[in-house]
């Protein structure tokens, strides 16, 4: 068995040899191998060279004391357990050789064989396990700064004790600025993060819990959490290690393909509603041309009204039919390289009639830069005079304000009109893309149907979030 070697820095000679007879008579001396060092400078330049294993340093060494040694010991990295001896009784000393990371304390006339060789024991099992838990520390710290997934460590409270470099980049905050938030900003839904603290709380680990995140830009993420407890045992405090994955491209995917296939559901039934109604019309439209063209008939004024109205509102139920039909149509997509702020301003200026009349304040906040991005210009430009549209006629109390704004975040250009209209019940939002709903008077209620289809077919996507006051709608085109 290798012997344990022990350094005694102590500038007494006849400490030493007192020291040493007690090694002497610890039972299984021969474990142990003493060697004895007499100045501060002589000690400092041993414990460097890390010859040894343990070391026994005497408090009071010329100018210097040992805990100076210690503190030396400590900013240079050394790990090896340090002993501090003192001629007396303080807790003083004691406290602050403790405090700086001292493995034990001892009084020199109280120093017995087994308790001298218990000190050494302990010390040099605390530092196995601190070695071990340090080696384990460091791996996991690679781990949790080299992943490609956000890692995040919080605890009950909402406080942040770390995140890594995948993390920062995902939420958008810099290290000081993470440590600073609490993670309570970071759920887009409060209900979604009591109730993952509730069920982490609960179980003790978290798999596959589902929702939303956001990010310093306000960008919104659907995400899976994975999650764990454990005990920080430097801070004493329970905290949560969370995995985020994010699963916003495939939840666009899936949106997307849900989409379609309404669509698809729509088209057909678009075009066999389309059919049966076409024949009715025709009779319709024929036997008013009769009435209208009969000449008993064609001086009854009367008459000749009521027939003008009904034939009004067959044409109207035609060019309705026709819209619905539109909406539900794969419109093929011709691409080009569009500004999308020259596009913006383009659709803008489309209901500028509208904003004048109706004394609209307009608070555009688009990126200074001009991002070019491949689209059908026509497509994208209808698309959004039908937003805009949308949130115009929303509007009806004064202050009107219509608020146009755009950010580049993960890979997305997103366009944000928002109004302070009267905005829509939760109960009728998911009904906002159905073709012809409307909460509005006399409107077909297609406008965002189509909108929504020609953003899909760009890979794009719209999103509604209702506002406390009024409504936004969150328009995202791919950048590649």
């Amino acid at each position: 068995m290798n012997k344990v070697k022990v350094l005694l820095i102590d500038d007494d000679e006849d400490d030493y040899i007192i020291t040493k007879d007690v090694f002497n008579r610890i039972r299984n001396a021969d474990r142990y191998e003493l060697t004895w060092i007499d100045t501060f400078e002589k000690g400092i330049n041993a414990v460097l060279k890390r010859q040894h294993d343990i070391y026994l340093v005497d408090y009071r060494l010329g100018k210097h004391t040992g805990v100076d040694l210690l503190n030396e010991a400590v900013l240079s990295g050394i790990k090896e357990p340090i002993i501090i001896l003192t001629g007396k009784g303080d807790y003083k000393i004691d406290e602050e050789a403790m405090n700086l990371g001292a493995a034990d304390y001892l009084i020199k006339d109280k120093i017995e064989p087994d308790t001298l060789d218990r000190s050494l024991r302990y010390a040099l099992k605390q530092s196995e396990t601190l070695k071990a838990l340090k080696e384990s520390e460091n791996k996991f710290k690679i781990i949790f700064d080299k992943a490609k997934e956000p890692i995040l460590i919080s605890d009950y409270t909402g406080k942040i004790h770390d995140i890594n470099k995948a993390g920062q980049q995902f939420f958008g905050y810099h290290l000081k600025e993470m440590l600073e938030t609490n993670d309570r900003s970071l759920f887009y839904l409060q209900e979604d993060r009591e109730n993952f603290v509730q069920e982490l709380e609960t179980k003790g680990a978290v798999s596959d819990f589902e929702c939303q995140m956001v990010s310093s830009k306000g960008q919104v993420y659907f995400c899976s959490l994975s999650s764990f407890l454990q005990i920080d045992t430097q801070n004493m405090v329970e905290v949560y290690h969370t995995i985020i994955h994010d699963l916003t491209q495939r939840k666009h995917q899936e949106t997307k393909f849900i989409h379609e296939s309404k669509f698809s559901i729509s088209e057909h039934i678009a075009k066999g509603f389309a059919e049966e109604i076409r024949n009715p019309l025709s009779t319709i439209n024929l036997v008013l041309y009769d009435l209208t063209t009969d000449e008993t008939l064609v001086y009854n004024e009367t008459l000749q009204n009521n027939l003008e109205v009904i034939k009004a509102n067959v044409d109207d139920i035609n060019q309705l039919t026709k819209n619905f039909i539109a909406s539900t149509e794969n419109k093929p997509i011709s691409t080009q390289k569009v500004g999308i702020n020259q596009l913006i301003d383009e659709a803008l200026a489309e209901i500028n009639d509208l904003v004048l009349g109706h004394r609209i304040v307009l608070e555009k906040h688009l990126l200074p830069t001009e991002l070019y991005l491949s689209i059908d210009r026509k497509q994208v430009k209808k698309a959004l005079v039908n937003i805009l549209n949308n949130a115009l006629e929303s509007m009806e109390t004064y202050p009107k304000v219509l608020n146009i704004s755009t950010m580049n975040d993960s890979g997305f250009y997103s366009i944000l009109i928002e109004d302070n209209g009267k905005g829509i019940s939760k109960e009728l939002e998911h009904q906002i893309f159905e073709p012809f709903f409307s909460t509005k008077k006399d409107a077909e209620g297609l406008g965002l149907t189509e909108a929504e289809r020609t953003l899909l077919a760009h890979n794009g996507t719209i999103v509604f979030k209702p506002q406390e006051n009024g409504s936004l709608f969150v328009v995202q085109l791919p950048i590649n």
